[in-house]
C-alpha cells in the first residue's frame, strides 16, 4: 500500500490547509512526488514542515483562479519531477448567509471563480502535461452541497454542481489521451473552513448526521483521491463519489 503511487507525480491545489494539505501528505505517503500549490505561502510552509515524507513534497505559491497561476503550478511540477500524472483540484470556499436576491453580482462571480473556474484553469494547464506523461488521473473536489443543495449559499452550490458536470465533460473529452476524471463530493469534513463558518453546535450536530456517527476528517477525502488516482481505480472514470459517512436523510 505504501507504494501504491510509486513513480507518479501529483499536483495538489489548496495544499496549505485542510483537505488539500491532507491530500498532499497522503499521496506522498503512497509513493508519489507531490507539488503542493496554494496562494498561502505560510500554509505551504506548514505543509512542508509537518509532512511525514518531506523529501517527496515541493511547494509553489500560485493562484489557481488565474491562468498565470495555473500555468505556474503545472510548470513547477514538471520542472521539479519531469512529468505530471495526478491533478487534485481542491481549491474552494464559501461564505453562507445570502440568497440570490441578497447576493451582489461581484460576490457571485467571486465564488464561482474560486470553486469552478479554478478547476477549469487547472485542467486547462495540466491536461497537455498529463497527456505528454502518458495519461493520468484528475480528481475534482466538489461538495455535498453541489449534489443536494444548501440554504443561503447559492453561488457555492451552483459552482460545486458545476464541478460535477465539468468532471463528466473531462472524462468524455480526454479518455483517448489516457486521462481519467472523477469527482469527490465531501460531506461534513472538519476543516479550518468549516471551523470558521460553523459554530460548535452545528459541528456537533453534523457529527451525528450520518450513519458512521462521526464527523469526517480531511484524510477521509485524501484516501479517496489516492485510490481513484492509483491502479486500483483504473476502471473508474467520469464518476461522482459522495464521501459523507452515509448522510442521513432529512425527514
Amino acid at each position: 500500500m505504501a507504494e501504491q503511487l510509486e513513480g507518479k507525480v501529483a499536483l495538489v491545489t489548496a495544499a496549505g490547509a485542510g483537505i488539500g494539505q491532507a491530500t498532499a501528505w497522503f499521496l506522498a505517503r503512497r509513493g508519489a512526488h507531490v507539488m503542493a500549490a496554494d496562494i498561502d505561502a505560510n500554509g505551504l510552509e506548514e505543509t512542508l514542515a509537518n509532512a511525514p515524507t518531506p523529501a517527496r513534497i515541493q511547494t509553489v505559491v500560485s493562484d489557481a483562479t488565474t491562468m498565470e497561476g495555473a500555468d505556474a503550478a503545472v510548470g513547477a511540477a514538471v520542472r521539479a519531477f519531469g512529468n505530471l500524472h495526478i491533478l487534485a483540484n481542491v481549491v474552494g470556499g464559501s461564505k453562507p448567509g445570502k440568497t440570490v436576491v441578497d447576493m451582489p453580482l461581484d460576490e457571485w462571480d467571486y465564488w464561482v471563480k474560486v470553486n469552478l473556474t479554478s478547476a477549469y484553469l487547472m485542467c486547462k494547464a495540466a491536461i497537455p502535461a498529463m497527456a505528454k506523461s502518458g495519461g493520468g488521473s484528475i480528481v475534482n473536489i466538489s461538495s455535498g452541497a453541489g449534489v443536494r443543495g444548501m440554504t443561503k449559499n447559492p453561488a457555492y452550490v451552483a459552482a460545486k454542481g458545476g464541478v460535477v458536470a465539468l468532471t463528466k465533460a473531462l472524462a468524455l473529452d480526454h479518455a483517448a489521451e489516457g486521462i481519467r476524471a472523477n469527482c469527490v463530493a465531501p460531506g461534513a469534513i472538519l476543516t479550518p473552513l468549516m471551523q470558521r463558518n460553523r459554530g460548535q453546535d452545528v459541528i456537533d450536530y453534523l457529527s451525528k448526521a450520518n450513519l458512521v456517527g462521526r464527523i469526517g476528517v480531511p484524510n477521509d477525502i485524501a484516501a479517496a483521491v489516492a485510490f481513484l488516482s492509483s491502479g486500483d481505480g483504473s476502471f473508474i472514470n467520469g464518476q461522482l463519489f459522495d464521501i459523507d459517512g452515509g448522510q442521513k436523510p432529512i425527514l
